[in-house]
């Protein structure tokens, strides 16, 4: 038997889909199915029962999935000791972020990373914070950054800080500040899409106060609701950073509430936390959070 048909049976296991696994294992699903079979054949034992509903494991699946697994872990201790006996560390990572660089401290995580693991190369791409726990899953992202918590049992985080949110008022509304909540909520309102954790932030903070938005615009991007809010377009979240880049081009006011905070996290899968590229990123990305 074959490494890889090891890690597609115990994929398999995990998702219990062949479709999803597929996705996963970045190959077709005919091509899935063959590993499990040949797999089957070669041991002479059913794995899998197959339902309308997925894969489903039978006794002796659950048994020699369990064995895989060590096997598996087995062979990734052995490249992960192997990588680490080298002089230098060298690896590409590809990265998720879930808002602005700036934000995220990406130049001096650069440069810090740069200084002391110069053949480690980062390959940065923009996200949601439910994307890049997504993509990090089915392998095509290695790590990111998300606001929340991690919502996956393979996902591994590590918490930078407790960010804290604003409500953004432009100045054209200033006057309606002074009626708090319940008259800034006439007015319009700018959000994030309904998946992304700030807004899982927002809803409850609303059912606190007892109101709700008459008139609200669904917006996918921090930096098209920081130009919408100064240009006196709507209402909104921002942390203090994007009120200050907000400021930059109208005059925004930032009204304080409790309840309005979220842990951001950076992330990725639990199997790969020790591998020694990952350790040093992860190394470099607490130390830039940790100077301020």
């Amino acid at each position: 038997m074959e490494l890889y048909q090891l890690k597609t049976f115990v994929v398999v296991a995990e998702e219990g889909h062949l479709t999803r696994a597929a996705e996963r294992l970045h190959a077709s699903q005919p091509t899935v199915s063959a590993h499990i079979k040949a797999l089957e054949e070669e041991l002479e034992t059913r794995l899998f029962i197959r339902t309308p509903k997925g894969m489903q494991l039978t006794e002796a699946g659950h048994r020699l999935c369990r064995r895989a697994e060590t096997v598996l872990h087995a062979e990734r201790e052995l490249r992960l000791e192997a990588r680490s006996m080298g002089d230098e560390l060298v690896g590409d990572l590809s990265l998720g972020l879930n808002t602005d660089a700036e934000y995220l401290r990406i130049v001096p995580l650069l440069n810090s990373l740069g200084e002391e693991h110069p053949k480690i190369t980062l390959q940065i791409l923009q996200s949601a914070s439910t994307s890049v726990q997504d993509a990090i899953r089915k392998g095509r992202l290695d790590c990111g950054f998300i606001f929340g918590g991690p919502n996956h049992k393979d996902i591994h985080g590590v918490r930078l800080e407790t960010t804290r949110f604003y409500v953004a008022v432009p100045d054209i509304w200033k006057s309606h500040i002074d009626g708090g909540i319940e008259a800034l909520a006439k007015l319009p309102w700018i959000m994030d899409p309904s998946d992304n954790p700030v807004q899982k932030l927002i809803s409850p903070f609303f059912d606190a106060l007892g109101i709700k938005p008459t008139n609200t615009l669904e917006v996918d991007g921090d930096e098209v609701i920081r130009v919408l809010v100064a240009a006196g377009r709507g209402i909104s979240f921002m942390r203090e950073n994007e009120l200050m880049i907000a400021n930059r081009i109208g005059i925004v006011h930032a009204i304080p509430f409790e309840g309005l905070s979220i842990d951001l996290h950076f992330v990725c899968l639990k199997r790969r936390d020790q591998d020694p590229v990952m350790r040093a990123v992860i190394d470099h990305v607490f130390r830039v959070w940790s100077e301020i």
